[in-house]
């Protein structure tokens, strides 16, 4: 273990004791079974899921309210040997009508290898069809535990942490030009053939099981009755202590984007097509 590893570990448990502990919620509370029924079981009296992926199909669940903010939090931990094979967990809109598959989505997408290194695509779409990407190399192994993964959703930024780490901060320039995500999501997962942008999947190192827990939503219902709600401070994580990290966050967020970012769409050609990436956060 090398030492910035050490140092990362020590601001690690510190963020950890400023953030809390995750409370035990079964699944059926927040979720469902929204495809791939029989590749989706229902573990530990309802506090686990384990989906399957074959060559016949995947398999996903989402959650049974659409939310306008909040804190959105999943354990989970990704197949082994899974070279074509993307497990996920996010945010997303419905495609707007008349707009091809243009929405709202906020991604942590682990891109299936035979590992090392273990690679984490995040990604935002804004009304749009995305593109905007940034890539981790993870500092530990996914298939091998639990982790934790956790989007802050408020009208001033989102957050994107691993294991109460942030990893990536996504702030709201729209009075300057810039697209943000506005429209009511719904919290989903999936575990699917990527086929088309891994690379082929080898099915004979099989089989490929992706396990889910910590199902806790701690997020503001969208109601089209009143749209305005989910923006109120009355909510933690609209508070005005949620609109920047606290310099303990921000510390550990330059070590770990120095150390582990191996992709930023800011950084690439696609910069000029973005207006935040004019901003340096």
């Amino acid at each position: 273990m090398d030492s910035f590893y050490l140092i990362f570990s020590a601001m690690f448990f510190l963020v950890c004791q400023i953030s809390g502990k995750s409370t035990i919620v079964p699944f059926n509370k927040n979720y469902y079974i929204a495809w791939g029924g029989d590749h989706v079981t229902i573990l530990d009296q309802g506090t686990q899921v384990q989906i399957r992926i074959d060559q016949r199909s995947g398999g996903g669940f989402t959650s049974k309210h659409a939310y306008g903010s909040g804190y959105f939090r999943m354990s989970l931990k990704t197949p082994k040997n899974s070279k074509g094979i993307t497990t996920s967990f996010y945010l997303s809109s419905p495609a707007l009508k008349n707009q091809g598959f243009n929405h709202d989505e906020l991604d942590f997408e682990f891109l299936g290898n035979n590992g090392p290194p273990y690679i984490l695509n995040t990604n935002v779409f804004a009304q749009d069809s995305g593109h905007r990407e940034q890539q981790f190399k993870l500092w530990f192994d996914p298939t091998s535990d639990f982790h934790e993964y956790e989007l802050l959703w408020n009208q001033i930024q989102i957050v994107f942490f691993v294991d109460k780490v942030p990893i990536r901060v996504f702030k709201n320039h729209k009075k300057n030009g810039a697209r943000y995500p506005t429209l009511p999501m719904d919290v989903k997962t999936s575990l699917w053939n990527g086929t088309s942008w891994l690379g082929p999947v080898d099915w004979n190192k099989g089989p490929f099981l992706a396990n889910y827990r910590g199902f806790e939503i701690n997020g503001c219902p969208y109601e089209k009755s009143n749209p305005n709600e989910c923006y109120s401070s009355n909510y933690e994580w609209n508070a005005p202590k949620n609109w920047k990290l606290d310099p303990t966050q921000e510390k550990v967020y330059q070590n770990v984007r120095n150390k582990y970012l191996i992709y930023d769409y800011c950084k690439s050609k696609l910069a000029n097509n973005f207006v935040e990436c004019q901003f340096v956060e």
